[in-house]
């Protein structure tokens, strides 16, 4: 796909998007003249990207969907909500369209039948003096034109922002071709500025140019329509001398004779048909064009314009160099801690505080880096309104979308992969969440029932919340399919808690239906190992009438952490820092509490404690056992409280080495399972150290209720 290709598609999947979200807010029909303008906007804005690059099919549905709008617009049809759910067809079908416009794929009879009954509404619903119009027009086109052509004259200035709109010069050049034959095309280079004071996303040239068409002037007018804030446009007929004259006192002063030079325009030209210079002049080759250094001589005095870092613009580039370009930051970050271990060893304080302003260096270049893949969560969470919008209308019910904190930033990777496992539970909600309506009002509830997706951050992690106001989770139905199904056994005495969670067990449905839509508990497992797979933990609570509610915990990001060192036995950790609340010395007034214990008092607090030796199951050999045992004041243990939600935990730890910047690596599948570790690190003396998962092993502490 050519550049030009990838920022129509990215235009037209965001339009698309603007469109879909207008015509969710207007289902069931409004007369907001905003939302309407929204709607019609997004349509003729891809029916103008459209005709830049010859998307016929594309051109004709979006033009007739854009002349109903028009209509809408101006109060002769009513945005009812069979219209809203019309327009939402035509969406749907131009998105498939964009999609193998882009790809150069056929159309199949299917999608072609689709766009004639699409077409065929479209003009049923239309006034009746209007259907009339475009049946005339309709015909018309089916015609080949045998009308004059007609010579144009075409004055197209930009304006200096019009690059940053993300449209180019050459597609509205191309487009001239596809409608007629451009016969000169005279660059105007008057405004280049010097090449110290040239800002290259702005735009100085102009074009005169000589079209000859069948097209009308409001047909070319329109060609400009959707960057029309952009342009200075004139267009005049050829053989109109007086238009000549009038567009030589509102363009630069050296025009006439630049076309005159050029054989467009004639001091003894009279304004009638003879007065059409002849073709074999017109499409002569240009011989002299003026010198830049000539034409810009006028612009040396003036001011420099904004940098481009005062004026700020948005850069669309792929994410595989985001990709490369992190991956590159974590080597060197690797690299780093080699050098400072080297540093040390070395005893040279230059060498150290050269390693240490390198470290904070490359600090802030990782930072910069990862803010680039941060993204907020509205543009990728605002499509669940659709998949609640359509769910509710299969199921019958009436179910209201609501999406909270909006602003949250993510990383792009980790919104991507979050897509599928929040549409099967936003399905889920749907389905077997929210009541029917005849069902809340026998409960005394609102009869639309409320799908909230809430996103925010907290202690170094983003939080999404999916919450309904639904009939919630039987947890004795639960209880019993599990059971059923071996996944627990009749005697084991479960909390309320344990039992919601068992719906992340596979094959376990509650559901006394089958439904194509979803299941409470139908691929649920595969919701929680995505969501394991990011490093996340997914957590549930349920009321009878009530609701649910799927709490789900990330990382702020998958490649680069701030970590901080310390060491277990043989095994060296790394503990984000963001997680880790205080560090603390085991003296004897605490180790005399410690010992035999598992839990310590911190400031009147009793908190769980982890020995992560223990819990790893470190080889020691006996006679570390007995030194450990016999000459506890000499020996050092040392406590990193941890904080997870609203609970912490000590980690009961042998050495502490400090804070640094670590890059995640996946251990692979062998050891996918270990309990409480989300990956490794390389460290600077070329050791691994593993990186633990705080969330999973507060969790752990929790559910043995220590």
């Amino acid at each position: 796909m050519s550049e030009d290709l990838c920022f129509f598609y990215e235009d037209a999947t965001d339009q698309l998007q603007y469109m879909e979200n207008a015509l969710l807010d207007a289902k069931d029909g409004t007369q907001d003249k905003e939302k309407i303008a929204e709607i019609f906007r997004a349509m003729h804005t891809m029916k103008g990207n459209a005709g830049m690059f010859g998307f016929e099919d594309l051109v004709n549905l979006s033009h007739k969907a854009e002349n109903l709008l028009d209509d809408v617009r101006n109060g002769k049809v009513e945005l009812d909500a069979n219209l809203s759910s019309l327009f939402m067809s035509v969406k749907d079908t131009i998105s498939l369209l964009v999609e193998e416009c882009v790809n150069g794929i056929e159309l199949d009879q299917t999608t072609r039948d689709t766009i004639v009954s699409l077409e065929n509404e479209l003009l049923n619903k239309m006034p009746t003096s209007e259907q009339s119009k475009e049946l005339e027009s309709s015909e018309e086109e089916m015609i080949e034109d045998e009308g004059k052509e007609i010579l144009w004259h075409i004055s197209l200035r930009f304006e200096p922002e019009f690059l940053r709109s993300g449209m180019d010069i050459l597609s509205i050049l191309k487009y001239f071709l596809k409608r007629g034959e451009i016969l000169l095309n005279i660059p105007i280079l008057e405004n280049i500025p010097f090449f110290d004071h040239l800002d290259p996303v702005q735009t100085y040239m102009g074009f005169e140019i000589d079209f000859q068409s069948s097209l009308t002037k409001d047909d070319i007018i329109e060609i400009f329509e959707f960057v029309e804030d952009d342009v200075d446009l004139i267009v005049f007929e050829h053989s109109d001398k007086k238009e000549f004259e009038d567009l030589f006192t509102k363009r630069e002063d050296k025009l006439k004779e630049i076309l005159i030079e050029n054989f467009t325009y004639e001091e003894d030209i009279e304004p009638d048909e003879t007065s059409l210079v002849p073709t074999s002049n017109l499409k002569k080759n240009i011989e002299s064009i003026p010198k830049v250094q000539e034409a810009t001589t006028k612009t040396k005095n003036q001011p420099k314009p904004q940098s481009i870092e005062d004026n700020g613009f948005f850069l669309k580039v792929n994410s595989k160099k985001i990709d490369e370009l992190i991956n590159k930051v974590s080597e060197m970050v690797i690299r780093n801690s080699q050098i400072e271990g080297y540093a040390q060893t070395k005893d040279d304080e230059i060498l150290e505080d050269m390693t240490n302003a390198m470290g904070t260096l490359l600090e802030d270049v990782r930072d910069s880096v990862m803010n680039v893949r941060m993204v907020q969560v509205k543009d990728s969470f605002i499509k669940y309104r659709r998949i609640v919008s359509d769910t509710a209308l299969k199921l019958n019910k009436d179910i209201d979308f609501i999406l909270e904190g909006e602003n949250t930033e993510l990383d792009k990777s980790v919104v991507e992969k979050l897509s599928d496992p929040l549409t099967h539970m936003i399905r889920n909600s749907c389905d077997h969440g929210i009541e029917t309506t005849l069902q809340r009002v026998e409960k005394g509830k609102d009869p639309k029932g409320k799908v909230i997706l809430r996103s925010y951050p907290d202690a170094g992690t983003i939080v999404i919340e999916l919450e309904d106001d639904g009939a919630g989770i039987d947890k004795d139905a639960v209880l019993k399919k599990a059971i059923a199904n071996n996944i627990v056994n009749e005697n084991d005495k479960l909390s309320d808690q344990e039992i919601y969670m068992l719906i992340f067990s596979a094959g376990l449905s509650t559901s006394q239906n089958i439904s194509d839509i979803s299941g409470r508990g139908v691929g649920m497992d595969v919701v929680r190992r995505n969501i394991e797979d990011l490093r996340g933990v997914i957590d549930i609570n349920s009321k009878k009438d009530i609701g649910s509610k799927i709490t789900i915990r990330l990382p702020l990001t998958l490649a680069i952490i701030d970590g901080f060192l310390v060491q277990s036995g043989h095994s060296k950790f790394i503990i984000p820092v963001e997680t880790i609340s205080q560090c603390i010395e085991l003296t004897d007034e605490y180790r005399s509490e410690v010992k035999g214990a598992n839990t310590i008092n911190i400031r009147e607090e009793v908190l769980p404690l982890l020995n992560l030796r223990k819990f790893y199951k470190d080889n020691i050999t006996p006679d570390e056992l007995e030194i450990e045992n016999d000459e506890e004041d000499e020996y050092r243990q040392n406590v990193v409280i941890v904080r997870y939600s609203s609970y912490e935990v000590g980690l009961l730890v042998d050495e502490l080495y400090g804070q640094q910047q670590v890059v995640i690596k996946s251990l692979g599948g062998m050891f996918s399972n270990v309990p409480g570790i989300s990956g490794g690190t390389v460290l600077g003396s070329g050791e691994i150290a593993l990186i633990l998962d705080i969330p999973k092993l507060v969790e752990n502490q929790i559910k043995k209720g220590e």
